[in-house]
């Protein structure tokens, strides 16, 4: 106890001692946090800016899209099945939803491919409270898109104004309207948190991503910027996370529209091979130069098919088609699939270090995927 008083009291006698300094610094330190709490109670500096406010109203979004927005069943017999969305494109009853809204499943066939089978029933809630049975006009298993076509009745049906899914920006405002587990015309609010995703579903895949609320039900339904006008078809989440929705582009569905309504099916470019997106870090590993941004992987390259006879490799970076860049695998293939059959297109690859040109005939697909 001694010991520890004694370094009491030694403390004591230094604190003593150095007092005035202490004080003088003391009264310093005291003068600068006076002054630094001043400033802090200042008001902080505005910031400004030039660009306009963005104001909307999503009651006034939601009444005007709401009438243009069904619902669908699909059932087999007595037993009803799950209900999901669909988008009024046509005033005499052309309805356009998610191909496996209204399909039963996929089914193996002998020669390996698979077969669509779609639901023998399919009935929509028209807006003034009709339920009327919908007939399957065409869908595209690729891109998930179905074309629906019901009796309109007496009175001319409400139609959706179909916006430009191009010029959406991510961190523009969204607004998903369907019936997620049944509850019908539910509207959320969100974001676009991306675009272009791919790698997800198919060769065809280029979605929007958005944190706008999108469940079981959701499905077919219209994702709608600001303007009111659908930028996207609602089609998809990862249940693993959260807010993590996807919505087809609306251009994508303009593009294959003309073929739904006139053949039901849609007729693409081949080129009969896989590729898969690339990233820096591969780039890098690859030896390719800075200056290339994109490009995508080639994966496979099927026996027979117009890439083999091209020249093509496992292993090989395209990065341009017709001296337009390559930013996705999906990209790659809608361009491919909406080129003519017998066109031929110019590539850049690259291999083994070194860039090289390639022309390549399309073929028409005849039901084949880019594989």
């Amino acid at each position: 106890m001694r010991g520890i008083k004694e370094l009491a009291l030694v403390s004591t006698s230094i604190i003593l001692a150095l007092s005035p300094v202490c004080l003088a610094e003391q009264r310093t330190r005291q003068t600068k946090t006076d002054a630094q709490q001043s400033s802090l109670k200042q008001d902080p500096p505005r910031i400004t800016s030039n660009a306009p406010a963005v104001t909307f109203d999503v009651a006034e979004i939601a009444e005007k899209m709401s009438p243009s927005v069904v619902n669908i069943q699909a059932s087999v017999g007595p037993v009803p099945g799950p209900i999901g969305s669909g988008i009024i494109i046509d005033k005499k009853g052309l309805i356009v939803t998610n191909l496996h809204v209204i399909s039963l499943s996929d089914q193996d066939q002998r020669d390996g491919a698979r077969k669509v089978v779609l639901a023998p029933n399919i009935s929509v809630v028209l807006p003034d409270g009709r339920t009327e049975s919908a007939s399957v006009k065409g869908y595209d298993e690729a891109t998930d898109i179905a074309l629906l076509e019901v009796n309109p009745g007496k009175e001319p049906l409400p139609v959706a104004r179909l916006g430009d899914s191009d010029k959406m920006r991510v961190g523009d405002w969204v607004v998903a309207i369907g019936s997620p587990f049944g509850l019908d015309h539910t509207v959320t609010l969100g974001i676009i948190s991306g675009k272009g995703r791919s790698g997800i579903e198919g060769d065809f895949d280029d979605f929007l991503q958005t944190d706008a609320a999108i469940n079981p039900g959701n499905s077919g339904g219209p994702l709608v910027n600001i303007n009111g006008e659908v930028i996207g078809i609602n089609t998809l989440i990862i249940v693993r996370g959260q807010g993590l929705g996807f919505a087809i582009p609306i251009n994508i569905l303009k593009d294959i529209l003309p073929q739904l309504r006139e053949r039901g099916r849609v007729v693409r470019g081949y080129l009969g091979i896989k590729t898969y997106d690339t990233n820096p870090f591969m780039r890098n590993r690859l030896g390719l130069p800075p200056e290339v941004k994109g490009g995508v992987l080639v994966d496979t390259v099927a026996r027979g098919t117009p890439g083999a006879r091209a020249g093509l490799r496992k292993g090989d970076i395209i990065t341009t088609i017709d001296d337009v860049a390559v930013t996705s695998a999906g990209q790659f293939n809608r361009t491919v699939a909406f080129k003519p059959p017998g066109t031929k297109v110019n590539l850049k690859i690259y291999r083994d270090n070194r860039e090289y040109p390639i022309t390549v005939e399309i073929e028409a697909d005849k039901g084949k995927r880019q594989e």
